[in-house]
Parts: structure tokens; C-alpha cells; sequence
């Protein structure tokens, strides 16, 4: 009986000291380049990483596609060249099997847990400089809503409050 415990809250400390290797962490907010992005192309989110170890990128990059050109504040262009910026990085989910150890492997019933990953980072198209970063923070569990929607709604959310924060850098104080 203490093993499996033992085990989970392993698992646990090995999920809250997860981080995104590969690419660099430090966080970039650079309001002024930001105000004059107004087309951005998204690049692949997988960025090269093993497809059984980060998954479900293509749908979290439709997504921020999505509520960025929703938004109004950026228009999703086709191609690197056509952009004022580029967001590119890791995002998507990995895939949890918990279950209980016996002499032949996992027996009875296995859980699945899905963990949101990722950072991003929009690059200047010209300069290749970083403008704004974000590495994906694990919340609260949203029962009603999937892994894939957490993660893009997050990093969508991000990038257009730091715009809209931008963006209102330029007005005068009243």
C-alpha cells in the first residue's frame, strides 16, 4: 500500500517541477514592438519534439489561430515572410498513465491524466528577436473543459492582454 502512494506523490513533485526543455524560459515583454504587431504566423508547435511525448499541437495551434484573428487585434497571415511576427515553440498536452504495479506490469484499471505543456514565444519576423514570451502554468482542474482548449486559451489570453496593455501604453494619462 506504500508504494502506490509513494509513487503518486512522486509523480505529483515530478508534474510540479516540470519544465519545457529546449527552450529558453526567460520571459519577454517588449510592449513597444508588441503595439506595432498586427499580422503573426504560427509555425508549427510541435517544434521537432517526439510526437508521443508532446501531443495535440496541431489542434492547440487551430485554436490561438482562431481567438487571435476572433479577436480582431491580429490577423493570422500563411507564411513567415507575410508576418509582422512569428509565434513559435512548444504547446500541446502529455498523456499520464497511472495503474496499479504487480509482478506482470500494470494491472486493473489505468488512469489517464493529461498535463497542458508549453512556451512560446513571438519573434520579430525581421530582427528574429523576442517580443513576448509565456511558459503554460499548470491551474485549477476545469472538469467542462478539454486539455487543448486550457492550453491555447491560455497562451491566446496572454498574448492579447499583453497587446491590449500595449496597445494602451501609447494613450495619454487622464
Amino acid at each position: 500500500m506504500l508504494r502506490p502512494i509513494t509513487i503518486i506523490v512522486f509523480c505529483c513533485l515530478l508534474l510540479g517541477c516540470h519544465r519545457t526543455f529546449g527552450i529558453p524560459t526567460d520571459i519577454v515583454q517588449d510592449l513597444p514592438a508588441l503595439a506595432s504587431v498586427r499580422s503573426v504566423y504560427i509555425e508549427d508547435l510541435a517544434h521537432g519534439e517526439d510526437p508521443h511525448l508532446v501531443e495535440g499541437s496541431d489542434e492547440v495551434r487551430e485554436k490561438i489561430m482562431e481567438k487571435l484573428a476572433k479577436s480582431g487585434r491580429f490577423s493570422i497571415v500563411d507564411s513567415p515572410e507575410q508576418a509582422d511576427a512569428a509565434l513559435t515553440g512548444v504547446a500541446g498536452f502529455q498523456r499520464w498513465y497511472f495503474g496499479m504495479e504487480s509482478f506482470y506490469g500494470l494491472e486493473g484499471s489505468l488512469n489517464t491524466q493529461y498535463s497542458g505543456i508549453g512556451m512560446v514565444r513571438l519573434l520579430d519576423s525581421k530582427t528574429k528577436q523576442p517580443i513576448w514570451t509565456h511558459e503554460y502554468e499548470t491551474g485549477f482542474f476545469h472538469p467542462t473543459q478539454s486539455v487543448v482548449d486550457r492550453v491555447a486559451d491560455q497562451f491566446a489570453d496572454q498574448l492579447l492582454g499583453a497587446a491590449a496593455l500595449a496597445d494602451g501604453q501609447g494613450l495619454p494619462s487622464q
